[in-house]
């Protein structure tokens, strides 16, 4: 059987910061190596792009978007109208790790059905699957629907799932995994700090026992030395560690601004961080807040009230906007996708938004904290999304910042909620399809 083999490629990421088709693994462009490994397989290769020039002599067909839309299924319906084949071969640019053996059986799999997908812990895998032409018109009807969902796509289709006991012979080498930041290049090469990490374990369903390869998220230890004095051990998940690092100085009370930080020096081996700051802090760890209590179990001070600030913004918030941003939030965490083991957090500021991820719902808000403060972001129209319940720890946090909005998919506690009342901050929980609860 004949099939082409379809990538999906550019478009400007916020996770990446710039265009994914320009990934470079050891000074070669991931999305050429992708080629080179592909044509050994497939006698056309389809390149969905804006970027022409990128992939002179490189022997490949590249088309532009035809349906009007930010999706993958707006690049997958360009790849398919302008295939020579029933069946394609379908990946992104962002996904380093091809396995050849797999894509056999695809291919000797591959019969009627409109779609040949994989299924990962529950989880719909869009990508590294095979689609038929035939679902060109679905795709448009979708659109004309307003709808953009790859995984309502597939779920709609007449689709041949790969179980996950399947897919477990052969995913050796993380061959769902895509690329979403710049840390996520370096865990490729970097032995000291990857974000997850792989165990072969076993996977009981039912009566069935079978062999699997799981990824685990890190639990990463990191001291804090702060004026050349050893100051506290965070545990982290290495991602996103100078926004965290500087999130956790604001958050603790120990900076106002960016500009009270003269330097700071992440040493991934060494699981250190050595922070040097314009101005001296107390010695004695009971003298400065403590508010990641809730998070850990470990703090009984009562919090000074009064040092806190009443948020000054006013601006509104539309829920139909809301509904459909908690809709996109609950897709977005690779992570989760990945491990089941991380909290995320996406932050909206004017009209664009940021995720972050950590082991700890409060990291994850630390990060979001020291993004807005390095980008001086304070002064914006800030809002919060949040996967963990809404505490006193993270209303303090936001109202620290001067985010005027928290919303959870879970409750927040009643502390939160007086504390929101007091201080001004919005309070929304329970964020769960198109349906909310207004605390404040």
């Amino acid at each position: 059987m004949k099939l082409s083999a379809i990538i999906l490629a550019g478009g400007k990421s916020s996770r990446m910061k710039y265009n994914k088709e320009l990934i470079k693994i050891k000074d070669q462009f991931l999305v050429h190596m992708q080629i080179n490994q592909l044509k050994d397989l497939f006698n056309e290769i389809i390149i969905v792009s804006n970027n022409a020039s990128h992939y002179q002599g490189l022997n490949v067909k590249v088309v532009q978007d035809i349906l009007i839309g930010n999706s993958p299924i707006i690049g997958l319906h360009a790849g398919l109208s302008s295939s020579n084949n029933l069946h394609n071969y379908v990946n992104a640019c962002d996904m380093p790790n091809i396995n050849k053996k797999y894509i056999h059986y695809l291919i000797n799999t591959c019969q009627d059905s409109a779609a040949y997908v994989a299924k990962q812990n529950n989880y719909i895998e869009p990508f590294n699957a095979i689609y038929s032409k035939k679902i060109i018109p679905n795709i448009e009807a979708f659109v004309n629907e307003n709808q953009f969902g790859f995984q309502r796509l597939v779920r709609s289709l007449d689709t041949h799932y790969i179980s996950e006991e399947e897919v477990a012979k052969f995913n050796t080498s993380n061959m769902f995994m895509n690329i979403n930041n710049e840390e996520d290049l370096l865990d490729r090469t970097r032995e000291y700090a990857p974000i997850m990490q792989s165990f072969n374990i076993k996977r009981v369903e039912d009566k069935t026992t079978y062999n699997k390869i799981d990824n685990v998220i890190t639990e990463f230890p990191l001291s804090l030395f702060i004026n050349n004095q050893f100051y506290s051990i965070i545990m982290i998940t290495p991602k996103d560690i100078e926004f965290m690092v500087i999130g956790y100085l604001h958050s603790n009370m120990l900076i106002n601004d960016i500009a009270d930080i003269k330097e700071i020096d992440i040493l991934l081996k060494e699981k250190e961080c050595h922070i040097t700051l314009h101005h001296t802090i107390p010695n004695k760890r009971q003298d400065r807040l403590d508010i990641i209590s809730s998070a850990c179990a470990s703090n009984t001070k009562v919090i000074n009230e009064d040092i806190l600030p009443v948020i000054t913004k006013n601006n509104q918030f539309d829920l139909n906007t809301i509904f459909d941003q908690v809709s996109h939030f609950n897709k977005e965490s690779i992570l989760f996708k990945e491990t089941g083991g991380v909290h995320s957090v996406l932050l909206y500021y004017g009209e664009d938004s940021m995720l972050f991820e950590d082991i700890g719902r409060h990291n994850a808000v630390d990060k979001a904290v020291g993004f807005i403060l390095k980008n001086q972001l304070k002064d914006e129209k800030t809002y919060l999304l949040t996967s963990g319940r809404i505490s006193s720890d993270i209303l303090i946090k936001s109202a620290l910042m001067n985010i005027e909005l928290i919303i959870s998919r879970s409750a927040p506690t009643a502390l939160a909620v007086r504390l929101g009342r007091k201080l001004g901050v919005k309070i929304y929980g329970f964020a769960r399809g198109r349906k909310l609860n207004i605390y404040n």
